[in-house]
């Protein structure tokens, strides 16, 4: 048992076995399984078919699990919250991962900030203000860890990451197989589709805790337009919160890095990738990640 407990699901419409080794390298070099003092601080499990030996195992530190069942495609990744709900005790945080992510920079941070069970508000990472903590108390709430989605309108919250205890894990996939037949009829079979449900159907459930403002941010292999586009869209919806006494309780958090950084440095002689972003997430054919030149040099 670690302090996170990472779950992905491999197969079609889920992640690749180069994801996941990805993956699992990045937290490597991040040296996210094991602190110096040697307490466990991340786990890895992969709900797959795949042949087990394809997998970069870290040093024990990531296992291989096979589906409990086949829910078609991309609707495996609810047996991703079965799994932390089996494995891990109720208050233990499962964090899971429904897309190509990298940890890439001060990973440690979010992945290790405690998410209270419901109804609870101890022990959260930043305060939480009187009147939230009369919200959650009173209505009973599921504070979840999710991050704010500043680069388009499709969701609130970024949908490729969730963070939120075991128990929550149980209640989430209970609520997902009881509405089965219409998460799956009126939402489509991706991460978008799966956190629109969760904002639509659960929302009133939840309590959202306040994280940094552009702590993952998606890259979009081979097109640099796209992401100077982003470069703006990082300028109006996520720089604005880097000031003392920022309302998130965040702010800059770019620990060794520069404030003033754009999000994507292309041309800069030695800024490429800003500070705040502790996961990045990969837009396009993962299988050619190599070919783009930004991702191999600065990424990966």
């Amino acid at each position: 048992m670690a302090v996170s407990n990472v779950y992905v699901y491999c197969g079609e419409g889920g992640l690749t076995v180069a994801d996941v080794n990805r993956l699992s390298d990045s937290l490597s070099k991040n040296r996210q399984w094991v602190s110096h003092e040697g307490i466990a601080l991340t786990s890895l499990t992969v709900l797959t078919q795949e042949d087990h030996d394809l997998f970069y195992t870290q040093g024990g530190h990531v296992e291989i699990k096979p589906l409990t069942k086949d829910y078609g495609g991309f609707w495996n990744n609810l047996n991703c919250y079965k799994q932390g709900a089996i494995d891990q005790h109720a208050e233990d945080k499962v964090i899971i991962f429904t897309g190509p992510v990298i940890a890439h920079d001060l990973t440690g941070i979010p992945m290790l900030e405690s998410v209270p069970v419901r109804g609870g508000t101890e022990n959260a990472a930043q305060n939480i203000d009187v009147e939230d903590k009369k919200l959650i108390l009173e209505d009973n709430l599921y504070p979840v860890q999710q991050f704010n989605n500043w680069y388009n309108d499709e969701s609130d919250f970024v949908p490729y990451y969730i963070g939120i205890p075991a128990s929550t894990a149980k209640m989430m996939f209970d609520k997902f197989t009881d509405n089965l037949e219409e998460l799956q009829a009126d939402y489509d079979p991706t991460p978008y589709g799966l956190q629109q449900y969760i904002e639509c159907e659960l929302e009133e459930k939840f309590f959202w805790m306040h994280q940094p403002k552009g702590i993952l941010a998606p890259y979009a292999l081979h097109d640099r337009d796209k992401q100077l586009k982003r470069n703006g869209l990082w300028e109006a919806n996520v720089r604005p919160w880097f000031v003392e006494n920022a309302p998130d309780g965040y702010g800059w958090r770019g620990l060794g890095g520069e404030a003033e950084s754009l999000l994507w440095e292309f041309d800069h002689e030695y800024r490429t990738i800003s500070r705040q972003v502790s996961f990045i997430y990969f837009e396009g054919d993962t299988d050619t990640v190599l070919e783009d030149e930004f991702a191999r040099w600065w990424i990966l």
